[in-house]
């Protein structure tokens, strides 16, 4: 392998310490002002006819939805911060087993004709993370996501 991955614990603490800048403005900036801020309730839409049943309708949904989004983002990067903290505290070891892992792959994808082993298989492939699952059906199936 022509290139080298080095174990940087600083590079590490630099990007997790970005995270945690995103989620302080995230959590004492955004979130404050959509929760029981200015944002937090719908402006008045006046008299005109449809107006308060569909710009309040309207209103309601985008902001639901752009609440349930702040909470999925600040959510991940909670977990990323959190996944850095632990590859910090490793000392890289995770980072070394991925790497081995990664080669390996690596040389099994220069033989185009082994046949799969079944570690190698994608058919029943299931992830998880801290707040959903993945399941992969195999190549050309389509992937499940699980809330």
């Amino acid at each position: 392998m022509a290139d080298e991955r080095v174990f940087d614990p600083e590079a590490i603490e630099e990007y997790r310490l970005f995270l945690l800048e995103l989620l302080d403005a995230l959590e004492n900036q955004v979130i404050p002002v959509l929760g029981t801020g200015t944002l937090s309730r719908a402006p008045a839409f006046g008299t005109a006819p449809g107006a308060a049943e569909n710009a309040a309708g309207q209103y309601l949904e985008f902001h639901a939805a752009t609440w349930r989004n702040l909470q999925y983002l600040r959510g991940t990067l909670h977990g990323m911060e959190s996944a850095l903290a632990v590859v910090a505290a490793s000392g890289g070891e995770a980072d070394e087993e991925s790497t081995a892992g990664l080669a390996a792959t690596e040389s099994d994808l220069a033989a185009p004709t082994a046949e799969p082993t079944a570690d190698q298989s994608t058919a029943g492939v299931v992830l998880t993370a801290e707040a959903f699952t993945i399941e992969g059906t195999g190549s050309g199936g389509a992937a499940v996501f699980t809330a």
